[in-house]
């Protein structure tokens, strides 16, 4: 009987205004951020540089098998796979053209 009480209490919790699962996020406020800092967060509108300068937000853009798959990768090997990502982006016009031209 117990464990079925503390089942109910932990439910009626959230229900009180309890702040048991709360959560926080560190946004920066526009009176507080810089103009170096707005510029680089408007520049990051891809999430690009966030990748780049963060091993965590580059694996959770990844699916789950990845995920899993990722701990083999060194800091090497995930920078040039960003890097060679665009390079492929940016000569992909030029390849066209000469498929195509």
């Amino acid at each position: 009987m117990s464990l079925l009480s503390r089942t109910i209490r932990g439910l009626k919790a959230p229900l009180r205004g309890s702040t048991r699962f709360s959560s926080t996020s560190a946004v920066a406020t526009s009176s507080s951020e810089t103009l170096s800092q707005k510029a680089w967060r408007w520049a990051d509108i891809t999430g690009f540089y966030t990748k780049w300068h963060s091993r965590r937000a580059w694996i959770l853009d990844l699916d789950p098998p990845s995920r899993a798959a990722m701990v083999m990768v060194t800091e090497y090997e995930r920078k040039l796979l960003l890097w060679l990502t665009w390079m492929n982006f940016l000569f992909m016009p030029i390849s066209l053209w000469y498929w195509f031209g």
